[in-house]
């Protein structure tokens, strides 16, 4: 197989994460119903099937795609924003209630003075 010059190493950020999670390939192997040398078979592949890659998504507890598209050109379209995308607009979204929350209690303590 002839494999790109934008070839997302997928076999490595597989073995990345199972070595990571500090598991034995025979026990991932048990967990979609393969043996452990087709893990480590695919460990050193270069791309894995989609639908290969969805067992170890679900064996793993793990979201391989999302580190795959994290690796793509931020200019690249799809149809969900990016996760560091959307905490980062969280994370403006908090600031600006934080803000509004100071300002609120400030007034707030305002009108209890007024009221006295």
């Amino acid at each position: 197989m002839k494999i790109s010059v934008n070839n997302i190493n997928t076999g490595k950020i597989l073995e990345k994460k199972i070595r990571e999670k500090n598991l034995s390939n025979k026990a991932v192997g048990e967990a979609i119903n393969r043996n452990g040398l087709s893990v480590f078979k695919y460990m050193a592949n270069q791309s894995l099937q989609t639908a290969v890659l969805i067992d170890f998504c679900y064996a793993l507890n793990h979201n391989f795609f999302s580190d795959i598209a994290d690796q793509l050109p931020l200019e690249f379209t799809k149809n969900q924003p990016r996760t560091d995308q959307r905490n980062a607009e969280k994370e403006e979204r908090i600031a600006q209630l934080e803000e509004e929350n100071k300002v609120l209690k400030i007034q707030n303590d305002i009108l209890l003075k007024v009221r006295k």
